[in-house]
């Protein structure tokens, strides 16, 4: 039996070989591979809802000759978006650092290969761009001004975005506006939200800065559900620890959050912030440096109660115990001092005028460079101060600091005259823009601090109100009116290709009239916002703005 079956197997085998033919193909050819690049115009790589996205493809074939016969998918997010070659789609997912793929099938050969890029998209107004607080029909106003990229000129103009969205009036007497971040590296919400500082309505109130939806006020968050006895706010302030709630007449009112990745934990004591051991002494928060440092570990502010500069502090320990809400004064070594110069710790004499908060461009963080304009009182001369303070690093009982200089601002007395409306903005930019800008009434003034001399820069059609040079390496100046304009100028910081406005005034000794007119130094110009109280560029999300 076994003998028949492997005879059985031996005669199918050789059956099978007697009747096989070699049908392969030996004519080889060489695959046209294709390499795909896919890179976003202008390197732009965010988007908001709405927003048409388009990109052009290159495609690289291996034999130099183009394929026939491609079918092309776009994808988004795991979304299937087009099957065009280039493509132009209409942002509809939101979706943040996800992959634009496109997927080419040779459908001669059946192979696909994949090209792709790193895009996000947004809510239309969780994006970089500006924020301005107005009075428009006796009513608080909030509106966004939506930057797309680069120096290019806003792509939207969203008025009055507080009604729209949550379908009433925000309040009236609008006072301040301050942008809220959590930590740098993330928190419940990166997107940066607002508080708003108002005298009627609901007082203050916190908007997200994603949807403008109101989120909460500020009197439920202290210890009583109700605000101390004559607290009328002026400004509220978030930090990463700290939150500052400031009175109308200066007094602040602290809070410790929880954690640095909540917007709101943690309750307002009834306790005002002071300066002397004994608790008396209050601190008067009317004049702070605000800028986005968090690496400094606090506020500087200078307090016209105690006639000095002191530090606000605002620290996590690395035990993440937090160390701040104290009010520390300066330590400045007296050799720093020339004759004639103002101490830091002791202005009497002087009154300060405007007090800002330069950059530190060697990317260190420390010390932060500091300016003022003071006045003194006797001479009614006006100098520019100049110093320096170190971060804090939790266990400081006094914040060492480095006076740098005390020279004349020479003609400011025709600016500063105790009648017109002044308001100020400091370039943080200085190694390559040293300038500030003043203003009285219409008329804008740039100092520049490089020859210590003042120089008329632009009229405007109305009186100005509000001032910021926050964006990107302070090129830009922002500019609110009276009459509820807001005006863009460039070329505050030298940029190729672009007119530059300070070196126009400082080299021609011109003066730019801003009006309805197109003008080369004018990137925008929008009417109807009401009269602006504050505007300033919100910055997207985190606290450092370490590099712009």
């Amino acid at each position: 039996m076994r003998i028949h079956t492997l005879f059985t197997v031996a005669v199918f085998l050789f059956m099978v070989t007697a009747c096989y033919e070699d049908k392969g193909n030996y004519d080889y050819k060489e695959m046209n591979d294709i390499e795909i690049t896919v890179e976003m115009p202008d390197e732009n790589t965010s988007f908001a809802l709405g927003d048409l996205v388009v990109c052009t493809p290159q495609l690289a074939f291996a034999l130099g000759q183009e394929n026939t016969n491609l079918g092309y998918e776009w994808s988004f997010a795991g979304k299937v978006i087009s099957h065009t070659r280039n493509l132009e789609w209409v942002a509809d997912t939101i979706a943040s650092d996800k992959m634009l793929q496109l997927a080419v099938l040779d459908q001669n050969t059946g192979v696909t290969y994949f090209g792709y890029t790193d895009i996000s998209v947004t809510s239309r107004y969780a994006t970089d761009g500006w924020v301005v607080l107005s009075e428009k029909n006796g009513n608080s106003s909030l509106s966004f001004i939506r930057h797309t990229s680069g120096l290019s000129a806003p792509a939207e103009v969203t008025k009055d975005i507080y009604r729209m969205i949550n379908g009433r009036p925000m309040g009236t007497g609008p006072v301040s506006v301050y942008p809220h971040w959590t930590t740098r590296w993330g928190g419940e919400d990166n997107v940066s939200w607002v508080w708003v500082a108002q005298k009627g309505g609901e007082s203050a109130l916190e908007v997200s800065g994603s949807s403008y939806q109101q989120q909460t006020t500020l009197v439920p968050m202290f210890l009583k559900q109700t605000y101390p006895e004559g607290f009328v706010p002026a400004a509220v302030m978030d930090l990463q620890i700290l939150s500052l709630a400031i009175g109308e007449d200066g007094t602040i009112y602290t809070r410790v959050k929880d954690a640095n990745l909540l917007f709101n934990t943690g309750r307002f004591i009834d306790r005002p912030l002071t300066s002397d051991d004994k608790g008396e002494l209050k601190v008067d928060g009317s004049m702070i440096a605000y800028g986005r440092f968090d690496c400094q570990g606090g506020l500087l502010c200078y307090d016209k109660n105690s006639g000095q500069y002191l530090h606000i502090s605002d620290y996590v320990h690395w035990d993440g115990k937090p160390r701040a809400g104290k009010a520390l004064p300066l330590k400045v070594d007296e050799g720093d001092y020339k004759d004639g110069d103002v101490r830091l710790n002791d202005m009497s004499g002087y009154k300060v005028h405007y007090v800002g908060v330069a950059y530190n461009e060697d990317h260190s963080y420390s010390p932060m460079p500091y300016m003022a304009v003071i006045e003194n009182l006797t001479t009614g001369k006006f100098y520019l101060q100049k110093f320096s303070v170190d971060n804090y690093d939790g266990s400081m009982k006094a914040m060492p600091a480095k006076f740098e200089s005390q020279e004349e601002m020479k003609n400011l007395e025709r600016v500063i005259d105790g009648s017109s409306k002044n308001c100020f903005t400091l370039s943080r930019y200085q190694n390559d823009a040293p300038y500030m800008f003043i203003s009285k009434d219409n008329m804008l003034y740039l100092y520049f601090i490089d020859n210590n001399t003042l120089y008329p820069c632009a009229q405007f059609e109305s009186v100005i109100t509000s001032m910021d040079m926050n964006i990107y390496s302070s090129r830009v100046l922002t500019v609110g009116l009276e009459n509820g304009d807001v005006i863009m100028l460039k070329g505050i910081r030298s940029a190729d290709g672009e007119p530059n406005l300070a070196r126009y005034v400082i080299n021609e000794g011109n003066i730019v009239q801003v009006t309805d007119a197109e003008n080369e130094f004018v990137l925008f110009h929008e009417k109807d916002f009401g009269r602006v109280v504050q505007v300033f560029y919100k910055w997207k999300e985190k606290w450092n703005d370490n590099f712009y």
